[in-house]
């Protein structure tokens, strides 16, 4: 994971409410030194009025991994003229597996369901 500097905007959003932004850094990178340099991470941070803190990271969405994974696919249509070349986005069936194993540390039907549901919103196709 890339570490995480104190400098604008956040020395100053933290500076505003009292806290040491050298010090949140330190912390936050401590904290954060085993994670997988690969994602961005949604972070809250929560203040309390004693100047004290803690981290939440957020687990990545289904529609954040599906991205990563997806890739650009060429396939052919049947049209008026001929064939037509149309440009979709696929995600292998492996994927969806590693997706569920990750975020749900299970590859039950009910989570595979889910994966799915955001696939099919995203307008995402499956391959083998």
């Amino acid at each position: 994971m890339n570490s995480v500097e104190s400098g604008p905007p956040l020395s100053t959003i933290l500076g505003n409410v009292g806290v040491n932004s050298m010090k949140l850094c330190k912390d936050f990178n401590d904290f954060s030194k085993d994670l997988q340099k690969y994602f961005l991470l949604e972070v809250v941070i929560t203040i309390y009025t004693d100047k004290t803190y803690e981290f939440d990271i957020k687990q990545p969405t289904t529609s954040f991994l599906l991205k990563l994974v997806s890739k650009p696919h060429e396939i052919f249509i049947k049209g008026s003229g001929g064939l037509k070349s149309k440009k979709i986005k696929v995600v292998s069936i492996n994927d969806i597996y590693l997706i569920s194993q990750f975020k749900f540390n299970s590859i039950d039907d009910q989570y595979l369901r889910m994966i799915y549901g955001t696939l099919v919103s995203m307008q995402l196709y499956v391959i083998s």
